[in-house]
């Protein structure tokens, strides 16, 4: 089984792990890809935060085309923007630019359903191995008794940033998960901790402004 980026392993949380039905809406979808896209990089040190502004460290790609697009974006700025202002930016269309590169790799097909006057675009997963891992790996970061690794840490507490607030249920409700994810986030590394805020900081804008497509 291919290693999954944190951006791979939130699209399956983002979606029924057996229909490939989406369990979020259009923006927090966008809202967690541009996050957890952002934390793939600044984990493999090709970028890092400082004063709440992203800095490349690296002109080396992942060879993953997502991930890739965004460097590529980054390193292409004079300018340094802040955490949320690329998460803004990101958020508009990188979640169909991860869907595309997983129906690339031959991860999951790609299905559409019409439901009133609505097209739903749902993402079937080929391998149930795959598609299961996202969500058991979160959840070991969150109930497991061993010290969990940075992209388990991350991919949980995205999920949870984004909306996806029963990842651990029946074990833990969501009072449980708010107060792990409020204690992990104040012992996370401070880049890793403003990149987290960062993503945070659009969900809540998103919500005080309506835009909840």
């Amino acid at each position: 089984m291919r290693r999954l980026t944190l951006v791979d392993s939130l699209f399956f949380l983002a979606h029924d792990e057996f229909t490939g039905k989406p369990a979020l809406r259009r923006t927090g979808l966008g809202i967690g890809m541009a996050g957890s896209a952002l934390c793939d990089l600044l984990l493999a040190e090709r970028i890092t935060v400082e004063g709440k502004r992203i800095r490349p460290l690296s002109r080396a790609r992942l060879a993953h085309p997502a991930l890739d697009r965004v460097f590529s974006e980054i390193r292409g700025e004079n300018e340094r923007h802040t955490v949320r202002e690329w998460v803004d930016h990101l958020r508009q269309d990188l979640g169909e630019k991860v869907a595309d590169n997983l129906l690339a790799a031959g991860v999951v097909s790609r299905e559409t359903d019409r439901v009133l006057m609505r097209k739903i675009r749902r993402y079937p997963p080929r391998d149930l191995l795959m598609s299961t891992a996202a969500r058991s790996k979160a959840r070991s970061a969150v109930l497991g008794t061993e010290r969990p690794d940075p992209h388990s840490v991350c991919l949980a507490l995205l999920a949870w940033t984004v909306g996806l607030d029963d990842l651990c249920e029946p074990e833990l409700d969501r009072a449980g998960l708010r107060s792990w994810a409020e204690t992990t986030h104040r012992e996370l590394p401070r880049a890793l901790a403003d990149l987290i805020t960062g993503v945070d900081a659009v969900c809540a804008a998103v919500v005080y402004t309506g835009d909840r497509r």
